[in-house]
Formats: structure tokens, sequence, C-alpha cells
């Protein structure tokens, strides 16, 4: 098996948007505490958990049809 780095890429990038989810839906009080500043500018917010879930699912799904992800 070879190194890929595309889907190295996306499995990091995928890791992200789970811990961005994690912390939406579960921890956006503390979010919203300790990075006050941050907050003002990137709010985090449930609905764009689920897009940024579904955008980087649908970047998988086509990494995996051109064989790229091994599934």
């Amino acid at each position: 098996m070879t190194f890929n780095f595309e889907a190295a890429i996306w499995y990091l990038i995928l890791l992200d948007c789970l811990g961005a989810n994690l912390v939406a839906w579960f921890f956006a009080d503390w979010y919203r505490g300790k990075f006050q500043r941050l907050h003002r500018y990137f709010p985090l917010t449930k609905a764009w958990g689920f897009v940024y879930l579904g955008l980087v699912l649908w970047v998988g799904g086509v990494l995996c049809r051109l064989g790229i992800l091994p599934w």
C-alpha cells in the first residue's frame, strides 16, 4: 500500500470537522467564553458544523469514487 497525500489531508480535515462539530453541539458556551475575540469573527454554530460535515463527506465520497480513499 502506498502513501496517498490526498487521503492523508482528507483524514486530517475529517478530524477537524468532527472536533468542530463536537464543540458546536456540546461545548458552545465554553468556546464562546474561552475564545471571545475569535467567536466574534468565527461564530461556531450547529448549522455551520452540519454544513461543514456535509461538505467533508461529499469530498470524501468523490475521493472514494476516484479510488483515492481505501474504503
